[in-house]
């Protein structure tokens, strides 16, 4: 679900967001036009299978499986951007990595062993204060989104654009991604936005 209800929650508020964009753009009012912003992360570099095993019934690593989650997200956000322009669309899509941070990941582990693993990567984590930094930045900075243009939409979390796993900037994987997507998840046909035109070789 890493992937799939991100995409299927994003392609149903997709119609509200375009309306409102629209209609900001009519106002005059484009400063700051809807975006919609996935919490990714560095481990999509673990992704390496997503199209030969998309669901993980092959073969089964709790690493490969969330790496090829987060591969799909970032691959996500850049299609997203794609069709949205070729729509015409003013919408806007981000990725990110919100860094290593200091969670509940251990609540149900031994109490022991949570106060251990806190007392121990407080001093290496980030807080979830900290944590939020980029998506809060992502969401909210009028200018994130041209900042990450050269990076497919993807940024750090200190905020900067960086280049994605090669994989991620796979246009042709990334179509893959979507139809499989849509079949996955039923969408209806009201909500799904055309392919746009196939890239040049050599062109992302």
């Amino acid at each position: 679900t890493n992937h799939l209800s991100h995409f299927l929650l994003s392609l149903g508020l997709l119609p509200a967001l375009r309306k409102t964009a629209e209609q900001q753009q009519q106002q005059q009012q484009g400063r700051f036009l809807p975006r919609i912003v996935t919490v990714a992360s560095a481990m999509h570099h673990l992704g390496y299978r997503l199209q030969q095993d998309p669901l993980s019934q092959q073969s089964y690593s709790a690493e490969l499986a969330y790496g090829n989650s987060k591969l799909a997200q970032v691959l996500f956000t850049a299609e997203l951007n794609r069709r949205l322009a070729a729509a015409g669309s003013s919408v806007q899509a981000l990725a990110l990595h919100p860094g290593n941070v200091l969670t509940n990941v251990v609540q149900s582990l031994p109490a022991a062993v949570q106060s251990a693993y806190r007392a121990i990567m407080k001093s290496v984590l980030l807080t979830p204060e900290q944590g939020a930094r980029g998506a809060v930045y992502a969401a909210s900075d009028p200018s994130a989104f041209d900042k990450a243009a050269s990076t497919g939409g993807y940024l750090d979390c200190s905020t900067r654009p960086v280049e994605p796993h090669p994989l991620a900037r796979d246009p042709q994987l990334a179509a893959w991604l979507w139809q499989w997507s849509k079949e996955q998840v039923k969408l209806p046909a009201g909500w799904d936005l055309p392919a746009a035109a196939e890239s040049p070789a050599g062109q992302q």
